[in-house]
Protein backbone atom coordinates (compact mmCIF):
# COMPACT_ATOMS: atom_id res chain seq x y z
CA UNK A 1 0.00 0.00 0.00
CA UNK A 2 1.78 3.34 -1.18
CA UNK A 3 1.12 6.11 1.55
CA UNK A 4 -1.28 7.98 -0.62
CA UNK A 5 -3.35 5.49 -1.19
CA UNK A 6 -4.14 5.76 2.69
CA UNK A 7 -5.45 9.06 2.29
CA UNK A 8 -8.56 7.39 0.40
CA UNK A 9 -9.41 6.57 4.07
CA UNK A 10 -10.35 9.86 4.92
CA UNK A 11 -13.31 11.79 3.45
CA UNK A 12 -12.49 13.83 0.02
CA UNK A 13 -13.31 17.20 1.82
CA UNK A 14 -10.86 16.37 5.11
CA UNK A 15 -8.03 15.19 2.11
CA UNK A 16 -8.55 18.58 0.41
CA UNK A 17 -7.92 20.62 2.90
CA UNK A 18 -5.18 18.15 5.38
CA UNK A 19 -4.21 15.46 2.91
CA UNK A 20 -0.61 16.91 2.26
CA UNK A 21 -0.07 17.40 5.88
CA UNK A 22 -1.12 14.26 6.91
CA UNK A 23 1.17 12.79 3.63
CA UNK A 24 4.29 14.49 4.49
CA UNK A 25 3.90 12.84 8.39
CA UNK A 26 3.95 9.95 6.74
CA UNK A 27 6.38 9.81 4.38
CA UNK A 28 8.62 11.05 7.46
CA UNK A 29 7.46 8.21 9.34
CA UNK A 30 8.26 5.53 6.71
CA UNK A 31 10.30 2.12 7.59
CA UNK A 32 12.74 1.03 4.28
CA UNK A 33 10.10 3.21 2.07
CA UNK A 34 6.61 1.39 2.95
CA UNK A 35 4.23 2.76 5.92
CA UNK A 36 4.41 -0.08 9.07
CA UNK A 37 1.42 -2.11 9.42
CA UNK A 38 1.07 -0.09 12.96
CA UNK A 39 0.81 2.86 10.60
CA UNK A 40 -1.60 1.91 8.21
CA UNK A 41 -3.92 0.50 10.87
CA UNK A 42 -3.64 3.97 12.86
CA UNK A 43 -4.56 6.40 9.54
CA UNK A 44 -7.57 3.90 8.60
CA UNK A 45 -8.77 4.03 12.37
CA UNK A 46 -8.53 8.23 11.83
CA UNK A 47 -10.28 8.45 8.38
CA UNK A 48 -13.25 5.93 9.61
CA UNK A 49 -13.59 7.73 12.73
CA UNK A 50 -13.73 10.98 10.42
CA UNK A 51 -16.11 9.75 8.20
CA UNK A 52 -18.49 8.43 11.37
CA UNK A 53 -17.93 11.99 12.47
CA UNK A 54 -18.94 14.10 9.25
CA UNK A 55 -22.05 11.66 8.93
CA UNK A 56 -23.40 12.05 12.16
CA UNK A 57 -22.47 15.93 11.57
CA UNK A 58 -24.36 15.91 8.32
CA UNK A 59 -27.34 13.84 9.33
CA UNK A 60 -27.94 16.54 12.85
CA UNK A 61 -27.96 19.43 10.15
CA UNK A 62 -30.20 17.30 7.62
CA UNK A 63 -32.35 16.88 10.38
CA UNK A 64 -32.38 20.65 11.68
CA UNK A 65 -33.51 21.60 8.08
CA UNK A 66 -35.98 18.91 6.77
CA UNK A 67 -37.80 18.36 9.74
CA UNK A 68 -40.90 17.37 7.30
CA UNK A 69 -38.87 14.60 5.65
CA UNK A 70 -37.56 13.63 8.61
CA UNK A 71 -41.10 12.64 10.25
CA UNK A 72 -42.06 11.03 6.47
CA UNK A 73 -38.81 9.23 7.21
CA UNK A 74 -39.89 7.82 10.50
CA UNK A 75 -43.25 7.43 9.86
CA UNK A 76 -43.14 5.29 6.74
CA UNK A 77 -40.51 3.98 7.83
CA UNK A 78 -42.46 2.53 10.79
CA UNK A 79 -45.85 1.99 8.63
CA UNK A 80 -44.44 -0.18 6.01
CA UNK A 81 -42.35 -2.62 8.40
CA UNK A 82 -45.58 -3.22 10.47
CA UNK A 83 -48.12 -3.78 7.46
CA UNK A 84 -47.67 -7.21 6.64
CA UNK A 85 -48.17 -8.17 10.19
CA UNK A 86 -51.26 -5.90 10.32
CA UNK A 87 -52.48 -7.16 6.84
CA UNK A 88 -51.83 -11.23 8.53
CA UNK A 89 -54.69 -10.54 11.58
CA UNK A 90 -58.03 -11.55 11.02
CA UNK A 91 -60.84 -10.43 12.81
CA UNK A 92 -64.65 -11.97 13.99
CA UNK A 93 -66.88 -11.46 10.81
CA UNK A 94 -68.62 -8.59 13.19
CA UNK A 95 -65.32 -6.18 13.37
CA UNK A 96 -64.41 -7.49 10.19
CA UNK A 97 -65.44 -4.05 8.46
CA UNK A 98 -63.55 -2.07 11.04
CA UNK A 99 -59.99 -3.55 9.79
CA UNK A 100 -60.98 -2.33 5.94
CA UNK A 101 -62.43 0.28 6.75
CA UNK A 102 -59.43 1.94 8.81
CA UNK A 103 -56.69 0.07 6.18
CA UNK A 104 -58.60 2.31 3.17
CA UNK A 105 -58.40 4.73 5.43
CA UNK A 106 -54.41 4.54 5.49
CA UNK A 107 -53.51 3.22 1.62
CA UNK A 108 -55.97 6.53 0.93
CA UNK A 109 -53.78 8.53 3.46
CA UNK A 110 -50.58 7.23 1.80
CA UNK A 111 -52.01 7.98 -2.11
CA UNK A 112 -52.80 11.21 -1.19
CA UNK A 113 -49.12 12.07 0.02
CA UNK A 114 -47.40 10.25 -2.57
CA UNK A 115 -49.19 12.58 -4.94
CA UNK A 116 -48.20 15.87 -2.93
CA UNK A 117 -44.90 14.68 -2.88
CA UNK A 118 -44.71 13.73 -6.67
CA UNK A 119 -46.56 17.12 -6.67
CA UNK A 120 -43.43 18.92 -5.57
CA UNK A 121 -41.27 17.11 -7.75
CA UNK A 122 -43.45 17.84 -10.83
CA UNK A 123 -42.84 21.79 -9.66
CA UNK A 124 -39.33 21.37 -9.66
CA UNK A 125 -38.85 19.16 -12.57
CA UNK A 126 -37.69 21.95 -15.18
CA UNK A 127 -34.86 22.92 -13.09
CA UNK A 128 -33.92 19.65 -11.88
CA UNK A 129 -33.16 18.71 -15.96
CA UNK A 130 -31.42 22.11 -16.08
CA UNK A 131 -29.13 21.44 -13.30
CA UNK A 132 -28.80 17.81 -15.16
CA UNK A 133 -27.52 18.98 -18.39
CA UNK A 134 -25.62 21.85 -16.31
CA UNK A 135 -23.41 18.85 -15.29
CA UNK A 136 -24.75 18.59 -11.87
CA UNK A 137 -24.99 14.89 -11.51
CA UNK A 138 -21.11 14.61 -10.69
CA UNK A 139 -21.97 16.68 -7.67
CA UNK A 140 -25.40 14.32 -6.38
CA UNK A 141 -24.04 10.91 -8.09
CA UNK A 142 -22.41 10.03 -4.62
CA UNK A 143 -25.48 10.33 -2.39
CA UNK A 144 -27.67 8.44 -5.07
CA UNK A 145 -25.76 5.72 -5.35
CA UNK A 146 -25.51 5.28 -1.40
CA UNK A 147 -29.15 5.80 -0.92
CA UNK A 148 -29.55 2.84 -4.11
CA UNK A 149 -27.52 0.88 -2.48
CA UNK A 150 -29.74 1.25 0.83
CA UNK A 151 -32.87 0.45 -0.77
CA UNK A 152 -31.81 -3.63 -1.55
CA UNK A 153 -31.70 -4.00 2.39
CA UNK A 154 -34.50 -2.55 2.94
CA UNK A 155 -36.69 -4.04 0.09
CA UNK A 156 -35.47 -7.63 1.44
CA UNK A 157 -36.00 -6.89 4.17
CA UNK A 158 -39.62 -5.78 3.81
CA UNK A 159 -39.48 -8.82 1.07
CA UNK A 160 -38.55 -11.19 4.12
CA UNK A 161 -41.88 -9.75 6.18
CA UNK A 162 -44.19 -10.96 3.47
CA UNK A 163 -43.01 -14.51 3.72
CA UNK A 164 -42.43 -14.70 6.90
CA UNK A 165 -46.34 -13.31 7.56
CA UNK A 166 -47.23 -16.17 5.01
CA UNK A 167 -45.82 -18.78 6.55
CA UNK A 168 -46.65 -18.61 10.36
CA UNK A 169 -49.86 -17.75 11.90
CA UNK A 170 -51.14 -14.79 13.99
CA UNK A 171 -50.22 -16.13 17.35
CA UNK A 172 -46.59 -17.01 16.16
CA UNK A 173 -46.26 -13.84 14.75
CA UNK A 174 -47.50 -12.53 18.24
CA UNK A 175 -44.37 -14.61 19.88
CA UNK A 176 -42.00 -14.56 17.26
CA UNK A 177 -38.43 -12.72 18.72
CA UNK A 178 -36.79 -13.53 15.10
CA UNK A 179 -39.84 -11.86 13.37
CA UNK A 180 -39.71 -8.95 15.37
CA UNK A 181 -36.51 -8.45 15.43
CA UNK A 182 -36.86 -8.72 11.52
CA UNK A 183 -39.39 -5.57 11.78
CA UNK A 184 -37.12 -3.30 13.87
CA UNK A 185 -33.66 -3.83 11.15
CA UNK A 186 -36.83 -3.59 7.90
CA UNK A 187 -37.75 -0.27 9.94
CA UNK A 188 -34.45 0.92 10.36
CA UNK A 189 -33.53 -0.22 6.65
CA UNK A 190 -36.84 1.37 5.60
CA UNK A 191 -35.92 4.86 7.18
CA UNK A 192 -32.24 4.83 6.16
CA UNK A 193 -32.82 4.32 2.38
CA UNK A 194 -35.46 7.18 2.57
CA UNK A 195 -33.48 9.29 4.47
CA UNK A 196 -30.71 8.95 2.22
CA UNK A 197 -32.87 9.50 -0.90
CA UNK A 198 -33.84 12.41 0.83
CA UNK A 199 -30.39 13.68 1.50
CA UNK A 200 -29.63 13.60 -2.30
CA UNK A 201 -32.86 15.19 -3.31
CA UNK A 202 -32.12 18.60 -0.51
CA UNK A 203 -28.56 18.61 -2.04
CA UNK A 204 -30.01 18.49 -5.46
CA UNK A 205 -32.50 21.22 -3.96
CA UNK A 206 -29.58 23.33 -2.90
CA UNK A 207 -28.00 23.54 -6.55
CA UNK A 208 -31.59 24.34 -8.33
CA UNK A 209 -32.56 27.82 -9.91
CA UNK A 210 -35.94 27.27 -9.07
CA UNK A 211 -38.74 30.10 -11.13
CA UNK A 212 -40.49 32.91 -8.85
CA UNK A 213 -44.05 30.47 -9.19
CA UNK A 214 -42.28 27.15 -8.08
CA UNK A 215 -40.33 28.81 -5.09
CA UNK A 216 -43.77 30.44 -4.19
CA UNK A 217 -45.37 26.90 -4.13
CA UNK A 218 -43.09 25.19 -2.05
CA UNK A 219 -44.38 26.18 1.22
CA UNK A 220 -47.32 25.29 0.75
CA UNK A 221 -46.44 22.00 -0.72
CA UNK A 222 -43.94 21.18 2.74
CA UNK A 223 -47.15 22.21 4.91
CA UNK A 224 -49.53 19.60 2.71
CA UNK A 225 -46.72 17.19 3.36
CA UNK A 226 -46.67 17.62 6.94
CA UNK A 227 -50.36 17.21 7.63
CA UNK A 228 -50.45 14.06 4.88
CA UNK A 229 -47.74 12.24 7.22
CA UNK A 230 -49.50 13.30 10.45
CA UNK A 231 -52.65 11.88 8.65
CA UNK A 232 -51.20 8.63 8.57
CA UNK A 233 -50.02 8.51 11.83
CA UNK A 234 -53.64 8.76 12.96
CA UNK A 235 -54.45 6.08 10.48
CA UNK A 236 -51.55 3.82 11.56
CA UNK A 237 -53.37 4.32 15.04
CA UNK A 238 -56.83 3.24 13.54
CA UNK A 239 -55.92 0.43 12.30
CA UNK A 240 -53.88 -1.03 15.44
CA UNK A 241 -57.01 -0.18 17.40
CA UNK A 242 -59.33 -2.28 14.82
CA UNK A 243 -56.81 -5.28 14.39
CA UNK A 244 -55.99 -5.68 18.47
CA UNK A 245 -59.63 -4.13 20.02
CA UNK A 246 -57.49 -1.54 21.83
CA UNK A 247 -59.16 1.47 23.41
CA UNK A 248 -55.87 3.01 23.97
CA UNK A 249 -54.97 3.17 20.29
CA UNK A 250 -58.17 4.55 19.68
CA UNK A 251 -57.78 7.46 21.73
CA UNK A 252 -53.98 7.97 20.79
CA UNK A 253 -55.42 8.09 17.10
CA UNK A 254 -58.32 10.77 17.76
CA UNK A 255 -56.03 12.32 19.84
CA UNK A 256 -53.56 13.23 16.74
CA UNK A 257 -56.40 13.60 14.54
CA UNK A 258 -58.12 16.46 16.92
CA UNK A 259 -54.46 17.80 17.33
CA UNK A 260 -54.48 17.86 13.22
CA UNK A 261 -57.44 19.57 12.60
CA UNK A 262 -56.62 22.38 15.22
CA UNK A 263 -53.35 23.24 14.42
CA UNK A 264 -52.62 22.69 11.00
CA UNK A 265 -54.81 24.86 8.73
CA UNK A 266 -53.14 27.47 10.97
CA UNK A 267 -49.95 26.23 9.51
CA UNK A 268 -51.27 26.08 6.54
CA UNK A 269 -52.83 29.28 6.01
CA UNK A 270 -49.50 30.86 7.02
CA UNK A 271 -47.95 28.81 4.06
CA UNK A 272 -50.30 30.29 1.54
CA UNK A 273 -49.49 33.94 2.91
CA UNK A 274 -45.79 33.00 2.56
CA UNK A 275 -46.15 32.00 -1.01
CA UNK A 276 -48.09 34.90 -1.94
CA UNK A 277 -45.30 37.36 -0.32
CA UNK A 278 -42.85 35.58 -2.12
CA UNK A 279 -44.65 35.85 -5.51
CA UNK A 280 -45.28 39.27 -4.66
CA UNK A 281 -41.81 39.95 -4.30
CA UNK A 282 -40.64 38.00 -7.34
CA UNK A 283 -43.18 40.08 -9.35
CA UNK A 284 -41.41 43.22 -7.93
CA UNK A 285 -38.30 42.53 -9.32
CA UNK A 286 -39.43 41.93 -12.53
CA UNK A 287 -39.48 44.12 -15.12
CA UNK A 288 -41.59 45.24 -17.47
CA UNK A 289 -40.35 46.30 -20.90
CA UNK A 290 -43.45 47.92 -22.25
CA UNK A 291 -43.32 50.10 -18.86
CA UNK A 292 -39.27 50.56 -18.96
CA UNK A 293 -39.95 52.06 -22.50
CA UNK A 294 -42.60 53.93 -21.62
CA UNK A 295 -40.92 55.69 -18.37
CA UNK A 296 -37.69 56.20 -20.62
CA UNK A 297 -39.91 58.11 -23.07
CA UNK A 298 -41.32 60.51 -20.41
CA UNK A 299 -37.74 60.87 -19.00
CA UNK A 300 -36.81 61.82 -22.72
Amino acid sequence: MKPANLLRWYPRAWRERYGQELLALIQDTLDEGRPTWRLRLGVIGGGLRERVHQAVRAGKVAAKRVPTTSLMVVVAGTTLATLPENLKATLPPGRAWQKTAAFDALIGVIAFTAFVVLAGGLVAAPAFVAFLRGGGWSKIRRRVAWAAGATLPAGGGLAGLVLGQRAMSSAQLNYSWTYAGGVVATTVAIAAALGLWAAAAAAAAKQLKLANRARAAQPLLASVTMTAALAIVSANMFLLAAIESSVPWLVAGAANLALLCAFMPRFIGRAVRQGRRLRAASGKTTVNPSAQRTHGRHRT
